[in-house]
């Protein structure tokens, strides 16, 4: 006889599966990943540039093979987002890791210059794919205040895991210039870990594997320029510091390279501290802190453009540090906020492809400023003053919105 109470799978009930702590962390580690895949190799260039010294323009080809993976990064980031969006966010991630893991020890199996380049770029695929879901997991598996104290432990935890990073590579590259490749093979440890409790967040699990596309509305461009062109104004701004202090502090009359590193080594202390104040603040809203960093970097590159000597620059490097640590967790937390899930992968993407492409546009917007101004120290300040006007027309906004807001406050 046969049974009339089948019922469609769909309408078989599911229970929800909530994230904990294990998503968290993986989540946390694996986002720096891509800072790693830069970092890692920054001690060794005087290694790689002895070893590969016979390749055509060495002095730029070399430095090449930090910098290619975040071009990857630039250019590859919103299609990665779409993917997420339209498959899953989990595949792409393990996909991701695979191929980050991949490439990265290429050049430790073979002694190649252009197999290097290609381990670089497949590392770099690898980036885009992983910046972006990670950034998006931890949207659509947390609620935003838990969001908001894992953002706090991933700028914490990087500022402790990029000083073990580089410290690991110098030491390793005494071995061999081969040698610092091997740092890559984290991935794989991390991999087997979301693989065993990662999980696609819920809505996507709702509407099956089948491929369709889930968006129900078209695609916010506006909101995306908007966050990308914020992301590209500030970013650029953190790179001034980032990217140009050694040679500033040569110009200050530090020589010693040993030295150069212990001095940009001690403001450093400042991102973990402003992650913290990231948390601190998220109360105010991103508007707010938004203000507070560009306040930040008015009065630190403002005060390293007029130090008279290394040491003053190195107390003022400490408060621009500081708005660091705020800035980057505080614009994922804005960019998340600002896409439903259908199509929060595609706005991670394009955060993430924008503040990777101010990591190309800092240099050459520093050099226009300095050809400007007549030396590094002026552009340190001109940059300040810029940020300086920004924190005014931030506080502008932020007082506007609110006189625009209190007619409503008791409807």
């Amino acid at each position: 006889m046969r049974s009339t109470s089948t019922r469609p799978a769909s309408a078989v009930p599911t229970v929800k599966r909530e994230a904990d702590w294990r998503q968290g962390w993986i989540l946390v580690i694996s986002g720096f990943l891509p800072v790693m895949a830069i970092i890692a190799l920054a001690p060794t260039l005087p290694t790689l540039l002895g070893h590969f010294r016979d390749v055509p323009n060495p002095a730029l080809m070399v430095p090449l093979l930090i910098t290619a993976p975040s071009a990857c990064i630039a250019l590859l980031a919103p299609g990665a987002g779409a993917i997420a969006d339209r498959f899953g966010r989990r595949p792409l991630l393990l996909w991701s890791m695979a191929f980050y893991a991949a490439g990265g020890l290429v050049p430790f199996a073979i002694d190649n210059f252009w197999a290097v380049v290609a381990g670089r770029v497949v590392i770099g695929i690898g980036e885009a794919g992983v910046l972006t879901v990670v950034n998006t997991l931890l949207a659509d598996y947390f609620e935003e205040e838990a969001r908001h104290r894992w953002l706090m432990l991933q700028g914490v935890v990087g500022s402790v895991l990029g000083t073990l990073t580089i410290a690991s590579s110098g030491f390793l590259a005494a071995h061999g210039w081969q040698w610092p490749f091997l740092v890559y093979a984290v991935a794989l440890p991390i991999l087997l870990a979301s693989l065993a409790y990662l999980f696609e967040p819920e809505p996507r699990r709702r509407q099956g594997q089948t491929g369709q596309a889930s968006a129900v509305s078209p695609f916010p461009y506006a909101i995306a320029f908007m966050v990308a062109g914020v992301t590209i104004l500030l970013s650029t701004i953190y790179y001034v510091q980032v990217i140009n202090f050694s040679v500033l502090l040569k110009d200050l009359g530090v020589a010693d390279p040993q030295k150069i590193g212990l001095s940009m080594a001690i403001p450093s202390i400042g991102v973990p501290l402003g992650a913290i104040g990231f948390k601190l603040t998220t109360r105010y809203g991103a508007g707010a802190q938004i203000g507070l960093v560009f306040l930040g970097y008015a009065i630190g590159l403002s005060g390293i453009g007029l130090a008279p000597n290394y040491q003053v620059a190195l107390a003022f490097a400490f408060i621009q540090q500081l708005a660091n640590g705020i800035i980057v967790p505080a614009l994922i937390a804005w960019a998340q906020s600002k896409f439903s899930f259908e199509h929060r992968g595609r706005g991670m993407g394009w955060w993430a492809s924008s503040f990777f492409a101010a990591q190309f546009l800092s240099p050459a917007v520093v050099n226009l400023m300095r050809g400007s101004v007549g030396n590094l120290q002026g552009a340190f300040l001109a940059f300040g003053l810029i940020s300086a006007a920004c924190a005014i027309g931030a506080g502008l906004l932020r007082m506007r919105a609110g006189r625009l807001a209190r007619p409503h406050a008791g409807v």
